[in-house]
C-alpha cells in the first residue's frame, strides 16, 4: 500500500476492488482514508474478543474493503480467508452471531459460506430461516452433530 498521492486515492481503491472483489487493506494500491465512504468503499470486520455469545476472537482482526457491489457471501468469504484460523478458533453459533451483528442478510450469509466452503453447517440458509441448523459437522473429527460445542468439549475424538 502506497501513501496517499493525491485526490484520485479514492478512486484508484474503487478501481482495485471493482477489478479484484474485496480485499484487506494492504492488497489495496492507497491508503484507506474516511473520505473514501462517499465514493463507495465500505469497511467490514466482526468484534475480536469475548462477547456474551461465549465466543473469544482474536483481539486484531483485519478488516476487508469492499464495494456496494459485492455479495455479503464474497465479503465473508474473503474476510474468512484473511483471517486464517478465525473458523477454527470459533463456534459456528458465534461466527453466525458475529456476522449477524451487521443484519440478516449477513447472518444468512455467514451460514452460507460456512457451510459451502467450509462444510461446517447440514443446510444452506433461506431468507426465512431463524435460529441455528439442527445439524453441524465438527471441523476436528468430521462427525455430524447437533450441538458441536457441547462436542467440542465432551465427545470429540479429533
Amino acid at each position: 500500500m502506497t501513501p496517499d498521492s493525491g485526490d484520485d486515492a479514492p478512486y484508484q481503491n474503487v478501481e482495485y476492488l471493482l477489478e479484484h472483489g474485496p480485499a484487506p487493506a494492504e492488497a489495496l494500491p492507497t491508503e484507506v482514508r474516511a473520505r473514501q465512504r462517499a465514493v463507495g468503499v465500505y469497511s467490514f470486520t466482526i468484534q475480536g474478543g469475548s462477547g456474551s455469545d461465549g465466543l473469544s476472537l482474536p483481539g486484531q482482526l483485519q478488516t476487508v474493503y469492499y464495494l456496494d457491489d459485492h455479495s455479503p457471501e464474497t465479503v465473508i468469504s474473503t474476510f474468512l480467508e484473511t483471517n486464517p484460523g478465525l473458523v477454527d478458533k470459533a463456534t459456528v453459533k458465534g461466527l453466525v452471531r458475529r456476522f449477524g451483528g451487521h443484519g440478516s442478510e449477513w447472518r444468512d450469509a455467514a451460514r452460507t459460506v460456512l457451510s459451502e466452503e467450509y462444510d461446517l453447517l447440514a443446510e444452506p440458509a433461506t431468507s426465512m430461516s431463524s435460529g441455528e441448523p439442527r445439524d453441524v459437522k465438527c471441523w476436528r473429527c468430521g462427525t455430524r452433530i447437533s450441538d458441536l460445542e457441547t462436542h467440542l468439549s465432551e465427545d470429540c475424538s479429533g
